[in-house]
């Protein structure tokens, strides 16, 4: 298993598997910071690049929005997941409302130059890219 914390590891993870980097952690830290601007909590779940993930697969909630844990550390980051639908309680009889914030991460993410798709959930936001994957990246030009 690789070491997350190893900067040896990574590096030689990343030539092994010929990852092409599209971020780095100033990068990364300025879409953080921007993203941490929304109005609302965001959920995010990380991929790493050998393929764990944070939350773990059996967590109970598979996005969080506790970001502490991976700030300031992404080099072994492949794709953050954004989770763009926030739901608010309305109470027991009535639905939740969902509140959709696509718009405003994808300007952000557009404004910060990141590599990214679209998913059914919101947004995935590239730290490295697979020359054996064809990903469809948004197209903001």
């Amino acid at each position: 298993m690789l070491n997350h914390n190893s900067k040896f590891q990574i590096i030689n993870f990343i030539e092994q598997h010929k990852l092409n980097g599209v971020m780095n952690n100033t990068k990364w830290n300025k879409l953080f910071h921007d993203l941490n601007e929304v109005d609302e909590l965001i959920s995010f779940k990380v991929t790493y690049i050998d393929g764990t993930t944070w939350p773990e697969p059996e967590a109970t909630f598979p996005f969080t929005s506790e970001l502490a844990q991976i700030w300031g550390n992404f080099l072994a980051l492949e794709f953050i997941d954004i989770n763009a639908k926030i739901s608010h309680s309305r109470g027991a009889l009535l639905n939740d409302e969902v509140v959709d914030h696509i718009g405003k991460i994808i300007q952000i993410c557009i404004d910060n130059s990141a590599k990214f798709s679209i998913t059914e959930e919101g947004v995935r936001i590239y730290g490295y890219l697979r020359h054996s994957d064809s990903v469809q990246l948004y197209n903001y030009t």
